[in-house]
C-alpha cells in the first residue's frame, strides 16, 4: 500500500493493473495497493523514501541528509 493522489493511483492502475488496484474500502483515501512480488523494488525504495521524507520531522532530515 503506498500513499498517492486520485489520479496518480488512476494512472498506475491504468498502466499496470496486474500490479496496482483498489479495494472498495479504500477508494475514499489517497492510497493505492500493490500485489506482493509483482513490484518493482526500485520503484517501491525511492516511493517509500520520498514519503518518508514528507512526513519525517526536519532534524531526522538534516541528520539522514548529513550522511
Amino acid at each position: 500500500m503506498f500513499k498517492t493522489c486520485h489520479d496518480e493511483r488512476e494512472m498506475l492502475m491504468a498502466a499496470d493493473p496486474a500490479t496496482f488496484f483498489l479495494h472498495p474500502h479504500y477508494a475514499p483515501h489517497n492510497l493505492v495497493l500493490v500485489r506482493g512480488g509483482r513490484i518493482d523494488p526500485a520503484w517501491a525504495r525511492v516511493r517509500l523514501l520520498q514519503q518518508w521524507r514528507e512526513a519525517a520531522p526536519k532534524r531526522f532530515l538534516k541528520h539522514w541528509d548529513a550522511r
